[in-house]
């Protein structure tokens, strides 16, 4: 430390500083720990496209995290950081017990966090420990505390997504869920039912119903419609076509069905969702 203060220099302007940019505090935060295969999946199905951050750790069991059209490795050790409305699901999980640490939270602006997008982080010793403090404030229920390790956690991974690089994992070959995801994303504008995709993969139904079901946990058929839903609303909240576009390009059989199905799932009408953005 001597050395170090010793090196400091007299500044040539004392108005003018390093550290110029704002930095973001994360706001709304919520922790909450997933221990069981079968509600981690089930709850990625009806927890639909969304504006929060939602940071994952994975303290325990090896699987996969799909987000877009990526099938992403997640071992112990290893966090990921899912950005606002990135559709994501959960598949390949090494056991039925597992635990996965979850923190979501609202940040502005999202772009401070844009490196991380579709990144696997291996969290090393000193991000760790930043993750347990957060746990300790956590518990003890003092926000500002809160909020400051969130965002020091979240500058410390960013360093070691830095350091990482930028090439993505290698993603497993045999993935059904990834095929059906990059088929589902290639048929955009077109209504695809298990049938269509029975054929492209050289299965029958019945049997693509009950593979799909063991990797991913849960129906094909909710899947297509949650995929489709994510889709629509990705549509409403980024671009201005009209309903009746958005329900074909999406893959809903008509203007009235794609209506009638986003009102039953989300509680309001297409028209209304759009406002809010």
């Amino acid at each position: 430390m001597n050395e170090a203060l010793l090196q400091i220099k007299e500044p040539e302007d004392y108005f003018t500083g390093i550290g110029k940019n704002q930095l973001p505090i994360p706001t709304d935060i919520l922790l909450f720990l997933r221990t069981e295969k079968k509600k981690l999946q089930q709850q990625a199905l009806q927890n639909r496209s969304h504006h929060r951050f939602v940071l994952c750790f994975n303290l325990g069991t090896e699987g996969h995290i799909h987000v877009d059209n990526l099938a992403l490795p997640f071992n112990p050790g290893q966090a990921l950081l899912i950005l606002p409305y990135q559709f994501h699901h959960f598949s390949l999980l090494a056991a039925m017990k597992l635990k996965w640490l979850f923190c979501t939270f609202e940040l502005e602006p999202r772009t401070f966090l844009e490196s991380m997008r579709s990144r696997v982080v291996d969290a090393d010793e000193s991000t760790q420990q930043v993750l347990e403090q957060l746990l300790e404030q956590w518990h003890a229920l003092h926000p500002e505390q809160l909020q400051a390790v969130l965002l020091q956690l979240l500058i410390a991974l960013k360093r070691d997504r830095l350091h990482a690089g930028n090439d993505l994992p290698p993603e497993p070959e045999d993935n059904l869920l990834r095929a059906v995801n990059r088929l589902m994303a290639g048929w955009r504008g077109r209504t695809v039912g298990v049938a269509d995709l029975a054929e492209a993969l050289s299965f029958s139904e019945s049997r693509l119903r009950v593979l799909f079901k063991a990797a991913a946990g849960i129906p094909l058929g909710g899947y297509i419609q949650n995929y489709r839903l994510n889709r629509a609303m990705a549509l409403l909240r980024n671009t201005k076509l009209s309903i009746a576009d958005v329900a074909e390009e999406a893959g809903f059989g008509s203007p009235q069905a794609f209506s009638r199905i986003f009102k039953k799932e989300t509680g309001q009408t297409p028209r209304s969702y759009r406002k809010q953005r």
